[in-house]
């Protein structure tokens, strides 16, 4: 409501107290609440504290850039032909890249939860256990990875069997 002489009343309306009603925390440079004081314990602000310098920064930002390509390669390889090369290439790349962007999801949303971030905890949470999902619900398909296991038996055994499984420096 206006007042005469031109202002305007902060407490005419009921869902608008003022500017003297926001609350009175603020963040620090971890995006942790200082009101409250650290996050949780000191392990947890000093993670919070890592995540948001410039070294935990960019840590996460190449774990995301991870994270995204598996999420790319996975859609190319849900819209490619069968047995096509294409799938091929997006199935191999996927299986190489769904163990880092776990461990980098994983990290990104620790270090979200430890600086009171839960819109980035939920989301990250979401992506996380989608990425998961896809990789254990998909039908196993032809990919550079399939057989590798007992290729690698194989040649271990016939290793094992020369007696040359000893670094060369050793002998």
């Amino acid at each position: 409501m206006h007042k005469p002489g031109g202002s305007t009343d902060d407490s005419a309306h009921p869902w608008f107290r003022g500017f003297h009603h926001f609350p009175t925390y603020a963040r620090n440079g971890a995006g942790v609440r200082t009101e409250r004081g650290p996050a949780m314990n000191s392990g947890l602000n000093a993670l919070a504290l890592f995540g948001n310098s410039l070294p935990g920064l960019l840590l996460l930002t190449f774990g995301q850039t991870i994270v995204v390509v598996c999420v790319c390669t996975d859609m190319v390889r849900a819209v490619s032909v069968p047995r096509s090369q294409r799938r091929y290439l997006a199935n191999t790349v996927f299986l190489t890249l769904v163990p880092p962007s776990i461990l980098a999801l994983s990290l990104a949303v620790l270090v979200y939860a430890a600086s009171g971030a839960w819109a980035q905890t939920a989301g990250g949470v979401f992506v996380l256990v989608t990425v998961i999902f896809r990789w254990h619900t998909d039908p196993d398909e032809d990919s550079w990875w399939k057989g590798k296991g007992k290729q690698l038996r194989r040649w271990f055994k016939r290793r094992l069997a020369t007696g040359r499984i000893t670094a060369p420096a050793a002998a």
